[in-house]
């Protein structure tokens, strides 16, 4: 097998992606505490309740992408436990969404008999909600449950990057690095009339 030889895993690509992991959770931190917001009959605003939701949500966006960088690259599945710090989201009132993030996961699965429990699941989640509001809801509510609502999916999306298949590595030109060096061979090679260097790991 041939790989192009680079920096550890693309340190570059990793802070790409990091840094537009931490940016999407960044936003949708935002969004959870407005949906809080809205829902709230009394609302009330702290600097130590937004800040914590919004940089752990920003912490675990970045994580949860570059665990899904890992996966696609087809690096070693242990990049997965990064993503162990999303169970932070659902502490204290968050684990009211759980039963929904789980019903998001079932229904972007490809099983599809998945599909009806997992909508089940996330109506059970929002018709909670709704119920805790004695069912008579205000516009600012009903925005706030439309809002929850996308969030859910958001977060089901991150939770199902992190318990996806995890597929070998493709062979072909990859950029890896980190080989034990009894493994690997290095020597020239050309393309199209370039001089190129590869790095071709031994069986």
């Amino acid at each position: 097998m041939t790989r192009r030889s680079g920096g550890t895993h693309g340190s570059g690509r990793v802070l790409r992606v990091l840094g537009i992991g931490v940016a999407a959770g960044l936003a949708w931190g935002v969004l959870a505490r407005g949906f809080m917001r809205l829902l709230a009959t009394n609302p009330e605003f702290t600097w130590a309740g937004t800040l914590g939701i919004i940089g752990t949500a920003s912490l675990v966006g970045g994580l949860v992408a570059v665990v899904r960088l890992a996966r696609q690259s087809g690096w070693t599945p242990w990049w997965r436990l990064l993503g162990l710090p999303i169970v932070l989201l659902f502490g204290a009132a968050g684990i009211l969404m759980l039963p929904g993030v789980v019903g998001g996961v079932m229904l972007l699965d490809r099983r599809r008999w998945l599909a009806l429990p997992g909508a089940a699941l996330v109506a059970l989640t929002l018709g909670a909600v709704v119920h805790e509001l004695d069912g008579s809801l205000t516009g600012r509510q009903l925005a706030g449950v439309a809002l929850l609502g996308g969030c859910l999916a958001v977060e089901g999306w991150a939770a199902r990057e992190l318990v996806r298949r995890w597929r070998p590595p493709v062979a072909g030109p990859l950029t890896v690095s980190g080989a034990p060096a009894d493994r690997v061979a290095t020597g020239p090679s050309t393309e199209g009339g370039a001089a190129q260097r590869t790095t071709t790991l031994a069986p």
